[in-house]
């Protein structure tokens, strides 16, 4: 490992072994138990093109992944991102250590207010020349409570994250400037306490939308420029269908979705998500003296 590279390994990757056609074999790493992953396929009547047709024709595709794929959760709105994200390690999800180069940047993204009761953080490494974002971290709450939730994200960054430097730009929902509560606090005001300056990420959806579906679609070296390590699990879900379009309530609308997502926890990691990837341009910018102790001066 040269100067350039640091490694951080927060996870143990589940490795899958696939014993015959539609049967796999893994290693739960937390209780230590063997799990066989028996797919539809695993019967030879069901691997053909036409038996697929046939089973998917005149049903939903939430109802067939109910009944025939491995997704438990399966959801009734049309996902925000889903048609562009790929959950596999050959796609938009990365796992095992986290390799970052010495000039990648840690950026974090907030999606919160001070009389919000949904909460939520994620914290992303930026390669400014080659515009990737990589998403490693994540943490979201649904008791409103500011002063906990600022001073356990402050924590992991100061803890977990010292070996990447520790010092994040923060980009945010316009929100954390709003005053209330109680104490007339702001969350930037809780932000500030523990060091962290927040700065406003983009306030229009469809701007945000358009800078995540940018990194989705586009490639270099072989990999998208939007990833997310395996760990961040809501994340994940949110990108999987989670964030999503309801449906419009009346029969009449002919499965025809609203044009704003569903507010959900699924929406506010995805939010911040957004957050980050709207100032993935302003990341490369050079800050003198950026996370540094200040030169020695004199006056004359």
């Amino acid at each position: 490992m040269t100067n350039d590279i640091v490694t951080v390994s927060p996870v143990s990757t589940v490795e899958k072994t696939q014993v015959m056609e539609g049967v796999f074999t893994w290693r739960n790493p937390n209780n230590g138990f063997t799990v066989i992953d028996l797919k539809y396929w695993a019967d030879p009547r069901k691997r053909s093109d036409e038996w697929l047709l046939t089973a998917k024709s005149g049903i939903p595709t939430a109802e067939f992944e109910r009944e025939y794929g491995d997704k438990w959760i399966v959801y009734d709105g049309k996902p925000v991102y889903g048609n562009d994200f790929v959950d596999s390690p050959t796609g938009n999800v990365i796992q095992g250590p986290i390799i970052a180069t010495r000039r990648a940047r840690l950026v974090s993204g907030w999606d919160a207010g001070p009389t919000d009761l949904n909460l939520a953080w994620v914290l992303a490494l930026i390669q400014p020349a080659e515009r990737r974002v990589t998403f490693i971290d994540e943490y979201y709450a649904d008791d409103g409570d500011v002063e906990d939730f600022v001073q356990i994200v402050s924590s992991r960054l100061k803890l977990e994250w010292l070996k990447l430097g520790g010092f994040s730009l923060h980009f945010c929902d316009q929100s954390v400037n709003t005053q209330g509560g109680t104490k007339k606090k702001s969350f930037a005001d809780e932000m500030r306490l523990h060091g962290m300056t927040p700065q406003m990420g983009e306030i229009s959806f469809a701007k945000r939308r358009i800078s995540v579906f940018n990194l989705l679609t586009h490639n270099k070296g072989g990999r998208p420029l939007w990833l997310c390590h395996e760990r961040c699990t809501l994340l994940i879900e949110a990108m999987k269908g989670g964030y999503q379009y309801p449906k419009l309530p009346s029969p009449s609308a002919g499965g025809m979705y609203k044009e704003m997502p569903l507010k959900n926890k699924f929406s506010h990691i995805a939010n911040a998500m957004e957050y980050v990837c709207s100032r993935v341009d302003a990341v490369g910018t050079e800050i003198p003296y950026e996370g540094k102790r200040l030169p020695g001066y004199s006056l004359v």
